[in-house]
């Protein structure tokens, strides 16, 4: 779902969390099939184009063994599961200074939204969308210092992701800026039923299909 091929890739990393149980979508969503490239694959090849190191924090390191990504456990195992954890794991796993995270179940990412959020990185703990009082903390950039809030926040078993935001410098990327680049929203766009997939494939070949109308191409 890319349209910024041609520039130069970002300095900070990418993060994938990849550690959920799929309760309700009763098999591995990261797997589920876009005509012929997996979900995973599919986030993994947008972020390549923006990102030279890509990380896959997962419990099933076997199911990525493949993909050119670096892959990484959760480190707070004793603890609550929650994508918190995953966060951290993500930071501790890398010396670049910033990491964008996001879930493995958001098929239609927006490379020119995140190289705009990409832009305030320097000047803050965390870059995260806010649209009123909802936030996409699994579509955000976080610097890698906040690792170790994050610790404190779960070893008080708060694991609520966003639970650390009241400690952080946070830029808040709102409903204006966010719909420049993304009109629909599309990127918080996640899958957890069939329902969802179904649409989202759907979804996934329109978009395909206008791409080839307007290249011209088969």
């Amino acid at each position: 779902m890319n349209d910024i091929s041609s520039h130069n890739k970002i300095c900070s990393g990418a993060v994938i969390l990849a550690g959920g149980d799929s309760k309700r979508l009763g098999r591995p969503k990261t797997l589920l099939d876009f005509d012929g490239i997996s979900l995973i694959e599919l986030i993994v090849k947008n972020l390549n184009l923006l990102f030279e190191e890509i990380t896959v924090v997962t419990d099933h390191p076997e199911l990525y063994r493949d993909l050119p990504v670096r892959l990484a456990g959760d480190l707070f195992t004793n603890s609550e599961k929650s994508p918190l954890r995953g966060i951290h794991a993500g930071l501790r796993t890398s010396n670049l200074p910033y990491q964008f995270v996001v879930a493995c179940d958001m098929p239609f990412l927006n490379n020119r939204l995140i190289r705009y959020m990409e832009g305030f990185t320097a000047d803050y703990d965390a870059v995260v969308p806010r649209i009123n009082s909802y936030f996409q903390p699994l579509h955000s950039f976080y610097n890698r210092s906040c690792a170790d809030v994050i610790e404190k926040q779960i070893k008080l078993g708060k694991c609520k992701v966003t639970d650390f935001y009241t400690d952080l410098h946070i830029k808040f990327i709102g409903r204006e800026d966010i719909e420049r680049f993304d009109p629909h929203q599309e990127s918080f766009v996640n899958i957890n039923t069939l329902a969802e997939y179904q649409k989202a494939l759907s979804n996934y070949r329109r978009k395909n299909e206008e791409r080839k109308i307007i290249s011209g191409g088969e």
